[in-house]
């Protein structure tokens, strides 16, 4: 490899650094305030009825519910994949430490505006929340209804045939003899603390949790804690008429296909299909640690976040007798790409998926993924199959490079001869080069730009390694899990083996040797450090993409003796008396060759063997 080529990935090296760190300040939290929350009421019955519990089963899922706002309290995934020394993995992550956990608690079903009273159409429903009554619980289905002289609810929760998800179909009748109107919404939740966001060394926390909303059309929207910062977050305002005035949410969109709460790995997702009109989509994530003991959220040990994406009807009014209801799908589970695309009537739930800016590149890496796991059901050799298929791929972009750096060994012995010549002359050799370059058409940068352009494929790759849900869990070898580190740290060592390997058989043409002996160590070593707490799943793609150069270096060595070696014709032999032509001169006269009587190179002495 030439020495804009050593260069090129001790830049990319850096690179990844930089973004190892920049992501890994996602949801971190920051030291401002938590944001204000005096504006939502919690209004409940001063007697509290008992609190009853209700279940569901399906083949993938157990969720607990409670009668005290008919909210989730607990929901395990029942598949082997996500069990962990037989215990299953718990999604639900409130109730919230700060006390109010009916308010912040997955499917909380909120009947009654922020708004002001009207003396001419009151609010239905008297509480911000209720004590309902269970009515129906059979292992599939939880049926909750409460009633009071105005109002009549009823919320049916159900499991549907698809993996993950739960219907939820919510009734409002006006009891009264006068209109009186409610306003509906319901949430999804989650609380991280900020141990659990931050990231280990150059390992992004697959914890890292943002709320997001997908727009009917357009982009998604997806906030993380630093976009509500108070000296940040700028909220699109209410209008009086609509919805409720809160400055601390954010309204993404209206008409939204979805709205969720997701991390890397899982999401609590809601889908509206049914309603008198179409909700909207707000987000919110409040900072909360303890002000009375610690005087920032950093100084806190449990500090953290509490996510919400909430689906939230306009105001809705409602004659003597008259029902309104409301339905939508919950998807609360891992964002596998077979279970998210026929989930919530398939409105699109593959989205929930964030694979970066190089996405469309990423979605054809996944489906050639899956292709080969349906053909090797292994997801280590997926892993390989796919890394030896992309090397092939770009392999023609990669062939001018090979091209350059043969040619540049053919001027190797030239090099050599400036290097001594001028070697406490560093402006001078330097321009020697530029000029042995100009005249034999060799430029050591022509390989750069064709395998940048490489680069987004790398990068899309190495994004489907790091959120793809599928290695989560799996063993490799020796790996209990594809998504986690290497415990023993061997591959971390062997993949810094394998770069120094590489080094070593692409050493800098005509470089430093301080430079050359730095990348030989420097990049095996970086790559080491980078390794130790990267998902393992992202190691066997390292090693394979680090064999495979071995292997190209190889051929490419072979290739280069058989039109370089000695005693072929077309050998740029070496007889060499004078400075290049092009080189500085000391005082206008030319230099002679050195004492020790060592072949420099003369433009104008050259001969062909």
């Amino acid at each position: 490899m030439d020495k804009a080529g050593s260069l090129r990935f001790l830049l990319l090296g850096l690179v990844g650094v930089i973004l190892f760190m920049t992501l890994g300040k996602f949801g971190s939290g920051g030291d401002g305030e938590k944001q204000p929350l005096g504006r939502e009421s919690h209004t409940v019955p001063e007697t509290r009825a008992p609190d009853q519990t209700c279940h569901i089963w399906s083949p993938t899922l157990h969720a607990e519910l409670r009668t005290r706002g008919a909210t989730i309290t607990h929901v395990q995934l029942l598949t082997s994949k996500y069990r962990r020394h037989g215990t299953p993995q718990e999604l639900s992550t409130t109730p919230d430490p700060q006390g109010d956990h009916e308010f912040r608690q997955t499917l909380f079903t909120h009947f009654r505006g922020e708004g002001p009273e009207d003396a001419k159409t009151p609010w239905n429903v008297a509480f911000d929340s209720v004590d309902f009554t269970l009515d129906k619980t059979d292992g599939k289905t939880c049926e909750f209804s409460y009633r009071d002289s105005n109002v009549e609810l009823r919320k049916v929760v159900r499991a549907t045939e698809h993996a993950y998800e739960l219907e939820v179909t919510s009734t409002v009748k006006n009891l009264a003899a006068t209109p009186m109107r409610h306003q509906a919404s319901i949430d999804a939740v989650e609380w991280r603390t900020s141990q659990e966001v931050e990231g280990k060394m150059f390992r992004i926390s697959p914890y890292i949790t943002y709320v997001e909303c997908m727009p009917e059309a357009g982009k998604a929207v997806r906030l993380r804690p630093t976009d509500f910062e108070p000296k940040e977050f700028k909220s699109e305002p209410f209008k009086p008429t609509e919805l409720n005035p809160h400055g601390d949410w954010h309204v993404a969109a209206r008409s939204p296909a979805f709205t969720a709460v997701s991390n890397a790995y899982f999401s609590h997702a809601l889908v509206p299909v049914g309603g008198p009109v179409a909700p909207q989509c707000l987000l919110q994530i409040e900072q909360r640690w303890d002000s009375k003991r610690f005087d920032h959220a950093g100084a806190d040990p449990n500090a953290g976040a509490m996510y919400r994406a909430r689906l939230v009807y306009p105001p809705t009014t409602l004659e003597p007798n008259q029902s309104a209801e409301y339905r939508a799908f919950a998807y609360i589970g891992p964002k596998e790409r077979d279970a998210l695309a026929p989930a919530g009537g398939g409105r699109g739930l593959g989205e929930l998926i964030d694979l970066g800016f190089f996405a469309s590149i990423a979605k054809v890496l996944v489906a050639f993924l899956l292709k080969v796991h349906g053909i090797i059901p292994n997801w280590g050799v997926a892993i390989i199959v796919l890394t030896i298929t992309a090397r092939i791929l770009l392999f023609p972009l990669s062939w001018p490079g090979i091209q350059n750096m043969v040619r540049m060994r053919e001027l190797k012995p030239e090099m050599d001869g400036i290097n001594e010549k001028f070697k406490d002359d560093p402006q001078g050799r330097g321009l020697a080069q530029m000029e042995l370059w100009r005249k034999h058409k060799v430029n050591p940068f022509k390989g750069c730009l064709p395998q940048l352009a490489s680069m987004p494929v790398w990068f899309a790759l190495y994004t489907t390694l790091q959120t793809a849900v599928e290695l989560y869990n799996i063993p490799f070898l020796w790996f209990p899990d594809l998504s986690e580190s290497d415990p023993l740290f061997i591959l971390p060592f062997v993949i810094g083996g394998t770069y120094f390997v590489q080094q070593k058989m692409m050493p800098m043409q005509g470089g430093d040797p301080v430079q050359q002996k730095m990348m030989t160590y420097f990049m095996p070593g970086m790559f080491t450090v980078f390794m130790l707490f990267l998902p393992a799943g992202l190691g066997v793609y390292m090693f394979t993409n680090s064999v495979l150069a071995i292997t190209q270096q190889w051929l490419v060595e072979r290739y280069a003796k058989r039109n370089v070696g000695a005693g072929k014709q077309g050998q740029i032999g070496v007889k060499v008396k004078g400075a290049p032509s092009g080189a500085p001169k000391r005082d206008g006269r030319s230099e002679k060759a050195p004492p020790s009587g060592k072949k420099l190179l003369d433009e104008g002495e050259r001969t062909e063997t």
